[in-house]
């Protein structure tokens, strides 16, 4: 016995290592799911048609359509910022039948090397509800994750991010702030790349969740509260990584580029950060006092003064990075 065939399917290739499994039918989160569970959806022969409309949408990068039988298949890529194709959309439906318009789907990939996410088309407009004009296709983590109000798996995230390692994945429903103040729900789909040094994912709408009332994590929204006029930039970093995901305060003059922009740190400062950022992860509520001299993009280095402190919350495994500039030399 299958299921019947209908809808819109959405297929994840994010590693070409890997085989592409089913991640959603419709609205509804199908995690993981691989071939066999393919063919119990739609019975072996119409399976094989599915599989080979996908990887002739891949191998492509264009949109498929295959006729067979009563069965009509409609294959349509989901590029990433590097012209790849992340994911596939399927409709699966009888030949008779109209197609419904596709659901709202983009990707993005994250450097590990530079800490630089890359948006792929439609992505800005599609999460934060972006201007045209406005959209960008680099961005810091920042300009990402401090636009979630909801983000309950963020410890397996980064700790995946931080592994980097294959055959790493993560799936889960997020919760993004647009530029017009709606917030907008999103299954979330990332895999690790280790031979890229990336991870990529693909970000698809599922209005039909909600998100109805957003549940912000009370320990983050406390902590954006009280950082907000501190009078120094408070950054929440993952302490495996060293990597700061977010700003709760901005960082102050001549760090504020901080903000928006991945600066240069010394060599030999950042070898102490992260060593700091090791040894405070097995130290709860421990701090240290460091001093970082930064480089922004067409500017000289500042010298900051930096506080990092190994949050003791239930966001375990993450801390703060309180920054100023040093009063002397900044």
């Amino acid at each position: 016995m299958t299921e019947s065939a209908g809808g819109w399917w959405l297929v994840e290739t994010l590693d070409e290592d890997l085989a592409p499994t089913l991640v959603a039918v419709d609205a509804d989160a199908q995690p993981w799911a691989g071939s066999a569970r393919l063919r119990r959806k739609v019975g072996s022969a119409r399976a094989r048609v599915v599989i080979e409309t996908v990887r002739r949408c891949h191998v492509a990068n264009t949109t498929v359509r295959v006729r067979e039988g009563g069965l009509l298949v409609v294959a349509e890529p989901v590029f990433c910022a590097f012209g790849g194709v992340h994911g596939v959309q399927l409709w699966l439906g009888q030949r008779d039948v109209p197609v419904a318009p596709k659901r709202q789907v983009a990707a993005w990939d994250w450097a590990a090397d530079t800490e630089l996410a890359h948006h792929g088309p439609g992505l800005e407009e599609l999460v934060f509800a972006r201007d045209p004009a406005q959209v960008r296709v680099v961005r810091t983590p920042p300009d990402a994750f401090g636009r979630m109000v909801r983000f309950d798996g963020r410890i397996d995230y980064f700790a995946m991010v931080a592994q980097l390692e294959m055959g790493g994945s993560w799936q889960g429903v997020v919760d993004m702030l647009g530029d017009d103040d709606r917030v907008r729900r999103f299954q979330m789909i990332a895999r690790a790349r280790p031979k890229l040094r990336r991870i990529s994912a693909l970000m698809h709408a599922i209005p039909e969740h909600g998100p109805g009332e957003a549940i912000t994590d009370p320990d983050v929204a406390m902590l954006r509260a009280v950082s907000q006029n501190s009078g120094v930039g408070v950054g929440i970093i993952e302490l495996t990584s060293a990597l700061i995901y977010e700003w709760a305060g901005p960082p102050p003059p001549p760090l504020q580029r901080w903000a928006v922009e991945r600066p240069t740190i010394d060599p030999r400062d950042l070898a102490v950060l992260r060593a700091a950022c090791v040894e405070l992860a097995r130290c709860p509520g421990a701090t240290r006092r460091l001093t970082l001299r930064v480089r922004f993009t067409a500017g000289g280095w500042v010298t900051a003064q930096a506080e990092l402190i190994a949050i003791s919350t239930t966001v375990s495994g993450h801390g703060l990075l309180r920054v100023w500039a040093d009063p002397v030399t900044g």
